[in-house]
């Protein structure tokens, strides 16, 4: 019996190992030249030979969009992951430095790119279709174009709920660390935000809603909505690679 699962193991399931992760490296690569045309697209446009004021607002404040973050933080994330797989198709997995930047690449897409990336996505969507105007003022409109949004913000998500299903992870014996990460996240990107708001560039015009005590309260949303997707991605992972899964018993 042992004898014939070892032979399972070393050949049907190897051979489906060897191809999961041919499919992750053309994965990665397409995803990563997506990503580097539509940035390269969208960085050359000139905000600010517009005459708009609302138009030229967004020469300074492009880079403190949570869309660019999160979508920027992706242009580091997919090499590191095709650099990984790459080295694990050869055999490398072992090195000393791979073993590190796999678990740099696990902690960065499970504590920030999943749930901020399906925190933005998704909130944007929502917004978009019943009050787009709580975004970014009508006339920016006129500059970027519409299907960058679904470049940004329907792309990115499919992207990272992929990636959520085709790599192996397993639940942190403690959250302690990712709820760290994810917080601390959060809390640069509030940051930011604050001083914009405080500068009287408003980053989304929707935040001109949130005065008062009406603003900690928008936080706390955000915290929580953010935790919500970040627990969820573990029930994704169990179903996929709990137990019953033989890449599991591998």
């Amino acid at each position: 019996m042992l004898n014939l699962d070892s032979a399972i193991l070393s050949t049907g399931f190897m051979k489906e190992s060897r191809t999961l992760l041919r499919v992750r490296l053309w994965f990665y690569a397409l995803s990563y030249v997506h990503l580097v045309a539509v940035a390269g697209l969208l960085l050359t446009i000139d905000f600010a030979a517009h005459d708009d004021p609302d138009i030229q607002m967004y020469q300074k404040i492009r880079f403190k969009l949570i869309t660019a973050w999160f979508n920027l933080f992706t242009l580091v994330y997919f090499p590191i992951c095709f650099y990984c797989d790459w080295r694990e198709l050869r055999g490398e997995h072992g090195r000393n430095h791979v073993k590190v930047l796999n678990q740099v690449r696990c902690l960065c897409f499970t504590s920030i790119l999943l749930p901020t990336t399906a925190f933005g996505d998704i909130l944007f969507w929502r917004v978009w279709n019943t009050h787009r105007e709580l975004i970014a003022p009508p006339s920016i409109h006129k500059v970027v174009p519409f299907w960058s949004q679904h470049c940004m913000h329907t792309v990115s998500l499919i992207v990272v709920l992929t990636d959520l299903v085709l790599v192996k992870r397993e639940r942190p014996k403690s959250n302690v660390l990712n709820i760290g990460v994810l917080s601390c996240f959060l809390i640069a990107y509030t940051v930011v935000c604050v001083q914009s708001v405080m500068r009287g560039e408003y980053i989304y015009p929707g935040l001109k809603l949130f005065t008062g005590m009406k603003f900690p309260i928008l936080v706390i949303y955000v915290f929580l909505e953010n935790f919500f997707y970040y627990t969820s991605q573990w029930l994704i992972i169990d179903m996929v690679w709990g137990q019953g899964n033989l890449k599991k018993v591998v």
